[in-house]
């Protein structure tokens, strides 16, 4: 099932600032370029935040439990959701967004319960992410560790999955505009507005 996610970026003296921009353009003044090249930022600056790990206010992102213990960067494993954003423009608007069915729960945070059974399984190895879910994974047992979590592993003590009812994922937002974001479709705009005005 996929699920489409879009930002909008809605500033009420930018928005103002625009229609009069485009109102003074002349009769055959048309913006899609200027809105591609603007959406084209905005996808730029969202990819660049999966490698800065930092939301667009600036604030980094809480470091994930994988990234954590096994180095790496967060939200960087497949780079899935980072390869997944996409633009799309018209004379009016320039947009950013991603259809991958999680990438709101990485945005926006929440909470994540279990649907299809009494507990969620969480890999925390490679070989347990490579595998993707327990059932895939013969001979794991489940046992109940001496702080009362459950988790499920193999024979030799090793844990591949941790069982929980529910995990809370923090917000982690990727899509949004940050200052440098906003002062270069402020470039992009000022350029393209002197390219119309000087035919």
């Amino acid at each position: 099932m996929a699920a489409d996610m879009r930002f909008d970026l809605k500033d009420q003296g930018v928005s103002a600032a625009l229609e009069k921009l485009r109102l003074a353009l002349p009769f055959s003044g048309d913006m899609s370029p200027a809105m591609r090249s603007m959406a084209r930022v905005l996808k730029a600056g969202a990819q660049l935040r999966f490698r800065s790990a930092k939301a667009p206010d600036g604030q980094p992102w809480t470091k994930s439990r994988r990234a954590a213990e096994e180095g790496g960067q967060t939200l960087s494993l497949t780079r899935r959701l980072r390869n997944s954003i996409t633009t799309s423009a018209t004379s009016t608007t320039a947009a950013v967004g991603t259809n991958v069915v999680y990438a709101a729960i990485h945005q926006f945070g929440g909470v994540i319960r279990a649907k299809k059974g009494p507990f969620l399984s969480i890999p925390v190895t490679p070989a347990a992410r490579n595998a993707g879910s327990p059932t895939r994974m013969p001979g794991l047992r489940v046992w109940q560790t001496l702080k009362g979590q459950f988790v499920m592993g193999s024979e030799d003590g090793t844990v591949h999955f941790l069982l929980r009812r529910q995990v809370t994922m923090p917000e982690r937002p990727f899509l949004g505009a940050s200052e440098a974001d906003r002062t270069e479709l402020v470039r992009v705009l000022q350029e393209h507005l002197q390219g119309v005005w000087k035919r």
